[in-house]
């Protein structure tokens, strides 16, 4: 069954979170902080926006024969994240939902920190990972535009295997790992064999932190129906992302609304999320040129009939009910497969 909406009941602002930001590749690349107003995703649009919950991820280097390369930048930007969450007040690097809504009583941004592809993970090993999720990771995408030891991408599948490869034997280690600790497990970027492997050996919910629908748009990274329906069924949810070319021709909020729609048509609205991929140098819809425009897609959503309940979910009620049950089912043990 797909994952039903609960209203709120924690005190203080609801979470509006945005499951997909590059800010910390930018911030480093141009030496800014997080309050510089040029940024995409930075303060002062997430304010105007109304985004306090915010996933920073750490984009490593694409080449996959390079682990030492890949865990410099993931130190890199985990330092950049680090330090702002030292010197700005208005910020905090949260951990846990709990984490989080003592951020949000605070009336503080909690600043979340994933990886962006597992490819150079070798330098710690898997095992590695636990001193990551230790330091504040909490999510970590499998893959990113080319598929590594872990497991197949959207972006090369294997000529006359147009779905792309599943998951390796070290990805299925990864995935333990991760349910282990309870990380939550990101497949964006994954091909459609390794979203739904990843889906089905996972015993904790995962998500697509920054994709669309395939249904709407025919495009490599976007979401086939059957990797919808296991990621609701799975209590998981899927972030819209605004990149205009997985949006479609014509992209503006209409658009992405279109996916919303779909998602929901598919999923249930309780798979339905938000990851911008702000500050990814993307091509932004017409309507949605940063975070302060998000309210923007909510009037949009609210003009089609979604309810304030369906709306919270999509805002950030479903990511945090999803995380909360990524970390309540860390330890258990895996059945034999």
């Amino acid at each position: 069954m797909a994952p039903t909406i609960v209203p709120s009941t924690t005190p203080g602002p609801d979470p509006h979170v945005d499951l997909h930001t590059d800010t910390p590749t930018q911030m480093v690349r141009k030496g800014v902080g997080l309050d510089d107003p040029d940024l995409e995703s930075g303060l002062a649009a997430m304010h105007k926006g109304g985004t306090n919950v915010v996933v920073e991820v750490l984009w490593p280097p694409k080449d996959p024969a390079t682990p030492d390369a890949w865990a410099a930048q993931v130190e890199r930007l985990f330092a950049k994240v680090e330090s702002e969450d030292k010197r700005l007040e208005a910020v905090e690097l949260a951990k846990s939902p709990a984490d989080v809504r003592r951020a949000l009583a605070a009336g503080h941004v909690a600043m979340l920190v994933s990886i962006e592809g597992a490819h150079g993970i070798d330098k710690v090993g898997v095992a590695g990972l636990a001193a990551l999720h230790d330091r504040g990771l909490s999510l970590i995408g499998l893959t990113w535009t080319f598929s590594n030891r872990f497991a197949g991408s959207s972006g090369d599948p294997p000529a006359g295997n147009p779905e792309g490869t599943g998951l390796t034997d070290a990805g299925r280690d990864l995935v333990d790992e991760a349910n282990r600790l309870g990380v939550v497990l990101d497949v964006s970027h994954a091909s459609d064999a390794a979203t739904l492997e990843t889906c089905q050996r996972s015993h904790a919910p995962i998500i697509a932190s920054h994709s669309d629908a395939d249904g709407v748009r025919v495009q490599a990274r976007n979401l086939s129906d059957e990797a919808i329906r296991c990621i609701a069924q799975k209590g998981g949810v899927i972030g819209l992302n605004f990149h205009s070319t997985f949006v479609g021709s014509g992209a503006d909020v209409a658009k992405v609304a279109d996916h919303a729609d779909y998602l929901k048509k598919i999923g249930g609205a309780g798979v339905v999320a938000l990851g911008s991929d702000f500050d990814g140098l993307i091509k932004t819809p017409e309507g949605l040129t940063d975070a302060g425009d998000i309210p923007n897609l909510w009037a949009e959503l609210k003009r089609r009939g979604w309810t304030e309940d369906e709306l919270r979910g999509v805002q950030g009620a479903n990511f945090m009910r999803t995380w909360q049950a990524v970390i309540d089912a860390a330890g258990e043990p895996h059945a034999p497969r």
